[in-house]
């Protein structure tokens, strides 16, 4: 370690933070990705099929932010369903394929595999904190990003029950 001139990984966070702290700038590294897809979302019509006791079918919208590669995952209310309108599945933020729990937050020397667009097709499962959801749909948008940017077609799942009309 004395001969060592990489910063230790478990040092590395606090290195940053007291560069930071003193006025210190560090690259932004995601500026690019920003600046080439700010406002760019991928839209997709996902499904969870609830199988507790009052569960049910549950749709939901999932936005895949391409500027910073985060999730949000907005439900699909209807009129005189009795259900209480629960607005958000989960908030804008990056999805782990399998999450690490830990007591202490940031402690963790183990790297998260995060959602990307390559994960999400129609047809795909997708797992949002224990909650095994299926993509069926995908708006226009996002059919033209998949043929111009990864060669692929998005092609629809035909679902057994049609989805309740939105509202907001």
């Amino acid at each position: 370690m004395i001969n060592m001139k990489q910063t230790p990984p478990d040092q590395a966070e606090m290195k940053n933070y007291l560069e930071v702290k003193l006025k210190g700038g560090r690259p932004n590294k995601a500026l690019e990705s920003f600046l080439d897809n700010d406002r760019k979302v991928l839209v997709f019509n996902i499904l969870w099929e609830d199988r507790t006791y009052d569960g049910g079918d549950k749709y939901y919208i999932l936005d895949y932010f391409l500027s910073d590669g985060k999730i949000e995952v907005k439900e699909i209310n209807t009129q005189n369903s009795g259900r209480f309108p629960f607005p958000m599945l989960l908030k804008k933020q990056r999805l782990a394929k399998t999450p690490i729990l830990t007591h202490c937050p940031g402690m963790s020397l183990k790297t998260e595999d995060y959602y990307g667009p390559s994960d999400l097709f129609c047809g795909n499962k997708i797992t949002i904190y224990g909650r095994e959801c299926l993509i069926y749909d995908c708006d226009e948008f996002t059919h033209n990003w998949y043929n111009q940017n990864m060669g692929m077609q998005q092609r629809p799942v035909k679902l057994a029950k049609a989805r309740p009309n939105v509202t907001y």
